[in-house]
C-alpha cells in the first residue's frame, strides 16, 4: 500500500487507506520502521568489501559502478520505511495495517495519526 492512499478525514477523524478505515480511539500502536535498512547496509557494505578487497584487479570503472550501486543501496535501504496500525480489536487479523512508503513522509503521517488519536480521546473523555 502506498503513503498517499493514507489520509485523515478531519470531519470524523478516521484513518483511511485504501481498503480500510480505523477509528483512532481503537488504534493501540502507530509505529514506523525503517525496514530496507538491514537489507540494504548489508549489501552496501558487501559491495564496498568487495570493491576494497579486490580494488587491485578492477577497472576504475568497475570501482566507480560498485560504489554508486553501494552507495544507492545504503541510501535507498534508509529511505524505506513502514507504517504499522495495531490494535487490540485488530490482532492476530488481516485488517492489522501495514503501510509502505518513503520513511520521512510515514513518520509525518504517524505524527498525524497520533494527533487524531488524542483528538478523538479528549472528545470520549468529554
Amino acid at each position: 500500500m502506498i503513503v498517499g492512499e493514507l489520509y485523515i478525514d478531519p470531519e470524523t477523524g478516521t484513518v483511511n487507506t485504501h481498503r480500510d478505515s480505523y477509528l483512532p480511539k481503537n488504534l493501540t500502536v502507530v509505529s514506523v520502521r525503517r525496514i530496507g535498512l538491514p537489507a540494504g547496509a548489508t549489501l552496501g557494505i558487501g559491495l564496498l568489501g568487495f570493491t576494497a578487497a579486490f580494488a587491485d584487479l578492477l577497472y576504475p570503472w568497475e570501482i566507480t559502478t560498485t560504489l554508486l550501486i553501494a552507495v544507492g543501496v545504503i541510501l535507498s535501504g534508509w529511505q524505506v520505511g513502514q507504517l504499522k496500525l495495531l490494535s487490540r480489536d485488530l490482532r492476530q487479523s488481516e485488517l492489522s495495517g501495514v503501510i509502505y512508503g518513503r520513511y520521512a513522509t510515514l513518520n509525518a503521517k504517524r505524527r498525524e495519526i497520533v494527533d487524531a488519536i488524542m483528538a478523538a480521546r479528549q472528545e470520549a473523555d468529554r
